[in-house]
């Protein structure tokens, strides 16, 4: 074992001696696992049966990561699913930058940030808004890495199954949304001909009412409409590059019939106003209206989850008030009145890390904020503790001085 995992134990032996987490809910019908500093392989199917036997396992163990299930088991030790006897599980969403656009581009900061909106997002449209969770049965919890995890506890909700799960997965991430549904179309008007009748169909638009994802892309469509106002063709193409491939022709035809005055009101106007897609002098116009909104509205009202976290009913998710063995920072659980003001980089530090100074070498430059202080280290150099055991943790320092 080297000097860095032997300085990670210690201190994270000493979090759990002063600060041992408490059991989750229903503690005794939840499995356990662990991952550890000194062993490469994961230890699952355990079960504790009072809190004090749980806490004395992390003291003595000192495990790097700590995980219990979101399944209620009727023998959560058991070796097997089978033999466990599933009984229900929380509904479990993750939000983690590594599946958010961009994030590799992004400092741990800002990643944690933009992730942040996103959870907020999720939060107040999805849960508390389209399915009516109560916010009592919600748990928040920052992971003590690069995202958020979510408990929802709702009786409605915890005997799902997996199948049922994957719905409230594509509802929230707007997969399979079906555009006959959110724009409905309706008949016109009827012509007659030679003794024939033709119909002329019009999509509708929700209107400003509306809820749930004919709320959003109603929302998003008066977001394109600005968005485009200014813009040519080529600005077009370069602000949406799905449309990149489609006829010059095409596109400015689809921007005339929005944004032309020669008639008077713009057709943009009318059609906000009239709640229908009725504006558009020629089919492609509209189909490439539409494509837009598919392609680049629904996928801003989208909610960035970690997919099949939230449809596995056997998953194995992090212990709120644990340690994070990547960062050292602890993963905290709040409730939403208090989201708002935290900050992960500053509330997720253990107050039990002391400011103490200590000798470590930075692996290239590392800049950054911990507990409210700037920081912008590189090679030989002393750090205090507290930022010495996130940047050991997260592989950026160490303890162990290059002899050159």
């Amino acid at each position: 074992m080297g000097l860095d995992q032997e300085f990670l134990i210690d201190w994270f032996h000493r979090f759990y001696k002063a600060q041992p987490p408490r059991s989750p809910p229903h503690m005794d019908r939840r499995e356990f696992g662990f991952m550890f500093f000194d062993r490469n392989f994961v230890q699952r199917h355990m079960g504790f049966a009072t809190e004090g036997e749980m806490q004395s396992f992390l003291i003595s163990q000192v495990p790097a990561h700590v995980y219990h299930s979101a399944a209620y088991y009727h023998f959560p030790s058991a070796p097997t699913m089978n033999e466990k006897r599933w009984g229900g599980a929380d509904l479990i969403f993750d939000l983690d930058a590594d599946h958010m656009k961009g994030a590799d581009s992004m400092s741990y900061e800002d990643m944690l940030a933009r992730i942040k909106v996103e959870l907020i997002r999720l939060i107040d449209d999805f849960l508390l808004g389209d399915f009516g969770v109560d916010v009592s049965d919600l748990k928040i919890v920052f992971s003590g890495g690069r995202g958020y995890h979510i408990h929802v506890s709702d009786e409605r909700i915890i005997h799902l199954k997996s199948h049922e799960r994957r719905e409230i997965v594509d509802y929230v991430s707007g997969t399979d949304l079906n555009i006959d549904w959110v724009f409905p179309e309706r008949v016109a008007a009827y012509k007659t001909f030679q003794g024939r009748t033709k119909e002329s169909r019009i999509r509708s638009i929700p209107s400003p009412s509306s809820g749930g994802w004919k709320k959003r892309l109603r929302t998003g469509i008066e977001w394109l409409i600005e968005d485009m106002r200014a813009r040519d063709v080529t600005d077009l193409k370069n602000r949406f590059p799905t449309i990149s491939k489609i006829n010059n022709n095409i596109i400015q035809g689809m921007l005339n019939d929005l944004y032309d005055r020669s008639q008077g009101t713009e057709g943009a106007k009318l059609m906000l106003e009239n709640n229908v897609f009725a504006y558009f002098s020629d089919r492609r116009h509209l189909n490439l209206f539409m494509s837009l909104i598919y392609d680049e509205v629904r996928p801003r009202f989208r909610s960035e989850i970690d997919e099949p976290v939230t449809s596995d009913i056997k998953r194995l998710i992090r212990l709120p008030q644990s340690l994070h063995g990547k960062t050292g920072l602890k993963v905290v659980p709040m409730s939403r009145e208090i989201l708002g003001a935290f900050e992960p980089l500053r509330d997720a530090v253990p107050n039990m890390y002391p400011d103490d100074e200590i000798e470590i070498f930075v692996k290239g430059r590392q800049t950054g904020n911990l507990r409210g202080q700037r920081y912008d280290l590189e090679g030989l150099c002393e750090a205090p503790l507290y930022l010495a055991i996130f940047l050991i943790a997260r592989r950026e320092a160490t303890l162990e001085i290059p002899s050159d």
